[in-house]
């Protein structure tokens, strides 16, 4: 330990003497250990930390699937069968999604509070004793509660619940009037849960109204309900699949109509929260590695050089008895050092870095708010600081040893530099290149992708649009009358606001739903194999709205109403699928269901452009609308083309719903390029990213090529001299100088196309409309770097064609 301390010593006093050198190497670390530090601080809290369960890893997500819909929703009774059939599980339980409308003194004591939507979720018992959490204040549900017409009840998130009735311990015990039912407040569940869980603002009992959501007579209905299930000690995910395939394979033989050619899936909850993300920070991952690797190259550099002007007092050390070993492990505790210093302004950097990214990341990104560099990232930020030191390290070190003593005892001055240290720093200078280019290639890829992401066309005009949600209550409006009147009375008054050119509705906005169909005359598919569409419920003046084209035929219109005969419009490619070659106007279709016979035909009265419900760069399914106005539904999203600011038209909406009925709460007001943008956030995320680690290994190759050059004539310096004191001109030297970085220059961009040609193929799943060798990416980006190297390689030029002949002579 005296020793090494010994050691630490003498190198804080070396590189104390050396203050230009440590700051450049410490500084060019810090770089790229903090870019390391906050990419694996995301990934970290997003891929490895598991889930904030007890034995998470034992949870598992189950879902139904079909050719047409390969993650669908559970019905109720294949929940049961699977619940009841199955041995791999302790326990099996369900959820959906269900908003309400908090009403009538849902507030803090003594405050009527406003009308407010609330985020609501609907589970079965055992939901919560399934993932390990027990609420802080009052029960769960039990059996009891899951009984038809068993009177509400409803559990509160712990923030709904301190941002609504102040923690108040009172809250148990009081009703809430949700969507225009009483519920009584029988708990509170904790906030320590996975995102999607912690934002649930009320609980209520799933199966409690189960005649509403499909029961055992209807199994082809499938009312969004997901599954989760903790698989019993000692059972892996593979065992829980196949069984889980057994007892779908059994239903689908008993139950032909509805079940016929549909299986089930089982996943890990972990990678059902998370797994798309995986490929997106891996990449990320890999760039800045890259970026640690040239950064390590140029340290491995700067030590190189730093070596050549130390070859003397080494040799003398090694003259005196030291052996070289101790002096090995000395000159790599200089470098450990070093690292360390760049490791630990590192993490400020990856601090500074993680709040950027923070604030970049898009809303929808799973278990973001859980990002924090903690213990984990810091013992792992260490140990790479420690290993980073070595790596660049050891070269050095190794080259600065393999000297002959009596060499740089001869020498007056500077140390010599053979032909293998030369050889060692520019093969180093070569690697930076190579990365760098691969680097830019990858962000020339991933920006030419999302260039066009951002001007493809997804079939509508989002410019000038802004969007509200609706909740009706289903108190007051049960009655489709009641909410189509309602309708009319927003968009009415909508209409009547200034700036306000057009208003409509829609029930999904941009996909949502899906159903199977038949189309009459053709042959029908047996169960299982019927086609599937989105289907939306659309407004007269939709299209309009939206700059949806309509090809053929007619839009909906206000005689397309509740007792009116039932039409419908396709888009495009349903048309093109389904009757290639002709009009689809007069055509009929239905939906498919338990009993076809129940379901009317529709006619086809008009064909519209082909909309990308999901973004531009995700597959779509073909379209069919129907007329709004013959079932609202419990919503809708109100859609309005405004030319005035999007605050001013938000609150002309608000003003409409108010004079229509203050009762009835408007929620997520935004634009439509908001949701557009929102829907390639993640895809503008890993653009940016990775186009600003390029242009950081840019620099750092570009500094690295700088430095070998500046050295290299520097340690030529008598020979330049010579050179131009027997003629050489000052134009031959530069050139010199320029074939030398040039040369290495197209070693690095030769063997980095290579490795670029490889490596962009594993991102062609990441692209849009980009082919993984992209002729113009790959034919500007090595010009870009071939330049770069260039203009690194132009300064230290200049300088050797300004040495003084008779100075270069007196040289040592």
């Amino acid at each position: 330990m005296e020793v090494l301390w010994s050691d630490v010593r003498f190198t804080v006093r070396t590189l104390r003497k050396a203050p230009a050198f440590t700051l450049v190497a410490v500084a060019t670390l810090a770089l790229g250990i903090g870019a390391n530090t906050a990419i694996f601080s995301v990934i970290n809290a997003i891929l490895l930390r598991p889930l904030p369960y007890p034995e998470a890893e034992r949870l598992v997500f189950l879902t139904e699937w079909s050719e047409q819909v390969p993650e669908m929703s559970f019905s109720v009774a294949n929940l049961k069968d699977v619940r009841d059939q199955n041995t791999v599980f302790a326990s099996l339980v369900g959820y959906n999604g269900q908003n309400f409308i908090l009403s009538g003194g849902g507030g803090a004591a003594g405050s009527a509070g406003e009308p407010e939507r609330v985020n609501g979720r609907q589970v079965t018992s055992g939901m919560f004793a399934t993932l390990g959490k027990q609420p802080i204040l009052g029960r769960a549900f039990g059996p009891q509660e899951e009984k038809p017409d068993a009177a509400g009840v409803a559990l509160l998130g712990e923030g709904f619940w301190e941002r609504r009735f102040g923690r108040d311990p009172g809250v148990v015990g009081r009703s809430l009037v949700l969507s225009g039912e009483i519920f009584t407040v029988i708990g509170v569940m904790p906030k320590t849960m996975h995102t999607s869980w912690r934002n649930v603002e009320v609980f209520t009992p799933l199966l409690r109204l189960e005649d509403r959501i499909g029961g055992e007579t209807n199994r082809g209905d499938h009312p969004g309900i997901y599954v989760l299930g903790r698989m019993k000690p000692g059972t892996s995910v593979e065992r829980a699949r196949a069984e889980v395939k057994t007892i779908a394979a059994r239903l689908a033989e008993r139950y032909p109509n509805s079940n016929a050619r549909q299986s089930m899936t089982v996943e890990p909850l972990h990678e059902a929260v998370v797994g798309d993300l995986r490929p997106a920070l891996m990449l990320l991952l890999g760039a800045v590695a890259f970026v640690l690797l040239i950064a390590c190259a140029n340290v491995a550099n700067l030590l190189l050089a730093r070596a050549a002007d130390r070859q003397r007092e080494i040799a003398v050390r090694l003259a005196v008895g030291a052996r070289r070993g101790r002096v090995l492990r000395q000159l790599l505790t200089e470098s450990v050092m070093l690292s360390l210093l760049g490791g630990t302004l590192g993490v400020v950097v990856g601090y500074l870095g993680l709040e950027a990214l923070l604030a970049s990341l898009p809303g929808n990104v799973p278990r973001a708010d859980e990002v924090r560099i903690d213990g984990v990232v810091l013992a792992v930020t260490t140990a790479l600081a420690v290993l980073t030191g070595l790596v660049f390290g050891i070269v050095p070190a190794w080259r600065a040893l393999s000297i002959r003593l009596h060499e740089p005892l001869k020498e007056a001055g500077r140390g010599s530099v053979g032909p293998g240290q030369h050889r060692v720093r520019n093969a180093l200078v070569i690697a930076e290149v190579s990365m760098a280019l691969v680097l830019l290639v990858g962000a020339g890829l991933m920006l030419r992708s999302f260039y066009r992401v951002l001007n493809a066309d997804g079939g509508f005009r989002s410019e000038g649009l802004v969007i509200a949600n609706v909740a009706l209550p289903q108190i007051g409006y049960r009655e489709p009358p009641k909410r189509a009147a309602l309708f009319e009375r927003v968009v009415a008054e909508l209409k009547a606001q200034p700036g306000v050119k057009a208003a409509a509705a829609t029930l999904p906005l941009l996909g949502g739903w899906q159903s199977s169909f038949l189309v009459e005359g053709k042959p029908e598919p047996p169960p299982g194999q019927r086609p599937s569409a989105d289907i939306a419920r659309v407004s007269p003046d939709y299209f309009s709205v939206m700059g949806i084209r309509v090809l053929e035929g007619r839009a909906f219109d206000n005689r397309d109403r509740e007792d009116a005969p039932p039409v419908c419009i396709v888009d495009e490619t349903f048309a093109r699928t389904h009757w290639p070659g002709e009009s689809p106007l007069g055509k009929r279709v239905k939906f498919g269901g338990h009993d076809d016979t129940e379901e009317p035909w529709m006619e086809v009265v008009g064909r519209v452009a082909h909309v990308k419900n999901y973004g531009v760069d995700e597959e779509s399914r073909v379209e069919l609308y129907l007329p709004f106005l013959q079932d609202t539904g419990s919503g809708f999203t109100l859609v309005a083309r405004t030319d005035d600011a999007p605050g001013i038209a938000a609150a002309g909406m608000r003003a409409a719903m108010r004079s229509a009925n203050p009762d009835v709460p408007l929620y997520a007001i935004r634009t439509l390029d908001d949701l557009v943008a929102e829907r390639s956030a993640e895809r503008r995320l890993a653009a940016q990213l990775i186009s600003v680690f390029a242009m950081v290994a840019l620099l750092l190759a570009a500094v690295g090529i700088y430095g070998v050059m500046s050295y290299a004539v520097a340690q030529r310096t008598q020979e330049i001299g010579i050179r131009m004191a027997l003629g050489a001109g000052q134009e031959s030297i530069v050139q010199m100088v320029l074939r030398n970085g040039a040369a290495l220059a197209l070693a690095g961009v030769a063997i980095g196309l290579a490795a670029a040609f490889f490596l962009a193929r594993l991102i062609s799943s990441l692209l849009f409309q980009t082919s993984a060798a992209d002729p113009p990416t790959f034919g500007v980006v090595p010009l870009l770097l071939l330049g770069v190297a260039m203009l690194a390689s132009y300064l230290p030029a200049r300088r050797a064609a300004r040495v003084d002949p008779m100075v270069a002579l007196r040289y040592e």
